[in-house]
């Protein structure tokens, strides 16, 4: 594991971006290595895709021309994501820096919010609930780790340093530090430290 520190003001895409070259390149990072990473690797570009969205999005308060060109050209860039890498997020969901995807494949974000250094793995789902009862979004807090095949619905919230495990599927809230599995989800461990399985993280 190698520690990272984002510089302070850092953009969140910037952020993102020095997080997932710390997990995803071996070795020395270089140039040469961050711009294959770039080029290459489909979990940086579905990140770099909701990024843009969110972009657009200020552009288009401001200026209501220059931002429907750039929501065009969002929407689409997303649907070539969410096509070829099977990966939607949508651009109303407030993401802090230093998202992770380990795994892009599956991955579905409504307008949740969620905080900095999310660590998502693949076939994830995140949004409204619809079933009966509460139909808000989850809330999600910092250095929340989310495993394979969870699915996390409702209006709850997910405290800071929580662990999901794979499989779980979650609607009540999670206290910070916990570890929750199962179907319902729910508390197995209290105090669990999950800072290895987050990696890099932004400072």
């Amino acid at each position: 594991m190698r520690a990272m520190t984002a510089a302070r003001g850092q953009r969140p895409f910037a952020a993102d971006l020095s997080r997932m070259c710390a997990t995803f390149i071996a070795g020395e990072e270089t140039p040469a290595r961050k711009a294959l990473l770039v080029l290459s690797n489909s979990e940086v570009h579905s990140v770099a895709c909701y990024r843009f969205g969110r972009f657009a999005a200020r552009v288009r308060r401001r200026s209501r021309f220059a931002g429907l060109m750039f929501t065009v050209a969002h929407r689409l860039w997303n649907r070539w994501v969410t096509h070829l890498h099977h990966c939607d997020i949508s651009s109303h969901a407030e993401i802090g820096p230093g998202l992770l995807l380990m795994h892009r494949t599956g991955v579905i974000i409504g307008p949740a919010t969620i905080g900095k250094n999310a660590v998502i793995h693949q076939n994830v789902t995140i949004g409204q609930r619809v079933a009966g009862g509460a139909h808000g979004l989850p809330r999600i807090g910092d250095n929340v780790w989310i495993g394979p095949g969870a699915i996390i619905a409702g209006a709850i919230s997910i405290g800071d340093g929580a662990t999901i495990s794979a499989g779980t599927v979650l609607s009540r809230d999670v206290p910070p530090h916990a570890l929750v599995a199962g179907v319902p989800g729910r508390v197995v461990t209290q105090d669990y430290d999950n800072r290895l399985m987050l990696g890099a993280v932004v400072h």
